[in-house]
This record gives C-alpha cells, sequence and structure tokens, in this order.
C-alpha cells in the first residue's frame, strides 16, 4: 500500500509541470504587459499629431528675384576740377571749383536675379541692376549694372534665415559725362528672409556697393522683394 502511494506521489509530480505548460501555451496573447500597451499607443499618437515637415531648405532648387529699392551715395572724383568728372560745383565767384565729395539719394532701382540652390546653405545667381531714376550730383548715372555671385544663409531649413553674399557687377551705368566710362562694383547684399511657402518667399535687404576705377563711389542700397522658386 505504501508502495502504491509513492507511485501516485511521483506520478502527480510528472503531471503537473506538464499541465502548466500546456497552459501557458493557450494563453492568449493579449495578455501583455498593460503598461507597455499604453506606451506604445501614447506613442503611436503623439506621432499621428506631429505637425507635417515645413522645412525651407534652397538646396536643389531653381529662384527668381524681384527687389525694389533706393539708398544714399558718396562720391569723391580723382579730379574734382575736371567739368566732366566733377560731381558738384562749389558755390561762389570766380573760377568753376569743384567738390572733393558729394553726397544724395541714390536712384530708385530694380534688381532682377536668377539662380540656383547649390547644396544646403549656399546659393549662386545672376544680378541685373536696372535704374528707374538718376541719382543725384553733376554726373548722375542712370544705373545699369550686371554681374554674378554667391549668397550664404543660415539656418539652411529654416522658415526664417539670415543671409550674406559677394557679387562683382559690370557697371555700364548711363551717365551724363562719358569721360568716366565704365567701372567695376562689388555689390555685398545682406538680408533677411522669410519663407512663408516652400516656393514663395519675401525679403529686406540691404547692401553696401563700392567702385573705385573712374571715381570712388560708395552705395548702401535698402530695399524689399520677393523669391520664388522651383520645383
Amino acid at each position: 500500500m505504501l508502495l502504491r502511494a509513492v507511485k501516485t506521489c511521483v506520478l502527480l509530480m510528472l503531471l503537473i509541470p506538464a499541465i502548466a505548460a500546456t497552459a501557458s501555451a493557450q494563453e492568449p496573447r493579449g495578455a501583455e504587459d498593460p503598461e507597455a500597451v499604453s506606451k506604445a499607443e501614447v506613442s503611436a499618437h503623439k506621432d499621428a499629431d506631429e505637425p507635417p515637415d515645413r522645412t525651407r531648405d534652397h538646396a536643389n532648387q531653381g529662384f527668381v528675384n524681384l527687389l525694389l529699392g533706393t539708398g544714399w551715395y558718396m562720391v569723391a572724383p580723382y579730379d574734382k576740377d575736371d567739368p566732366e568728372k566733377m560731381c558738384a560745383v562749389k558755390e561762389g565767384e570766380g573760377d568753376e571749383e569743384g567738390e572733393p565729395f558729394c553726397t544724395g539719394r541714390s536712384g530708385v532701382h530694380l534688381d532682377f536675379l536668377a539662380g540656383y540652390g547649390v547644396r544646403p546653405g549656399l546659393e549662386l545667381f545672376a544680378i541685373f541692376r536696372l535704374g528707374l531714376e538718376r541719382s543725384g550730383g553733376r554726373n548722375a548715372p542712370l544705373t545699369r549694372q550686371l554681374g554674378a555671385g554667391l549668397r550664404v544663409y543660415t539656418p539652411s531649413d529654416g522658415l526664417f534665415k539670415m543671409s550674406i553674399g559677394l557679387a562683382p557687377l559690370f557697371d555700364f551705368s548711363d551717365r551724363k559725362s562719358d569721360a568716366l566710362g565704365k567701372d567695376l562694383v562689388f555689390h555685398v547684399p545682406i538680408g533677411a528672409q522669410f519663407d512663408f511657402l516652400p516656393w514663395l518667399g519675401a525679403y529686406a535687404q540691404v547692401a553696401p556697393n563700392v567702385s573705385f576705377f573712374s571715381e570712388f563711389r560708395f552705395d548702401i542700397t535698402m530695399g524689399a522683394g520677393v523669391q520664388g522658386r522651383f520645383p
């Protein structure tokens, strides 16, 4: 009788683990850690609520700009007493004597630009500046300038960007005197731009301009414009 009881205990000890393993294997997969499930659901909802990408990187985009501007100039002729080169005549009696330098408002102009974003934060462009009125002074030019340059901006993918550039411009302005001839202008545009659409932005710009071959001339121009980009 004792031997039968021992056999029965051994048999139960072998069967109980097998039954437990079978029950565990058949347990529904849905009975996972509630905390883990909750975290996964929150993450999914958060991803769904994220706003769409609103970056405005100009890389691999073509663009055209149009800017309307004016400014202030200072000019110092190399031969102030040459009637063909003087910027103004001193007031007074006697022979005409030229002013050593002159200042005044620059004429209103339009800037036309076209270019391409070669990489994030860097654009190459061509520019044509067309004067709509003459600047002040005796030999007041009607601006005609053509050139090309580059512009860097930061942050490269931001909606709001700050930029600086450099462009040498060939100056073939219409002057009242032919004695001054052509010139080379170094144009340094400094701007702030807001890209409110993926294909459209608006900007304000201040730009020092220096030339010194036919006469020393310094302009600081300012204006506002729009930029269209494609594709």
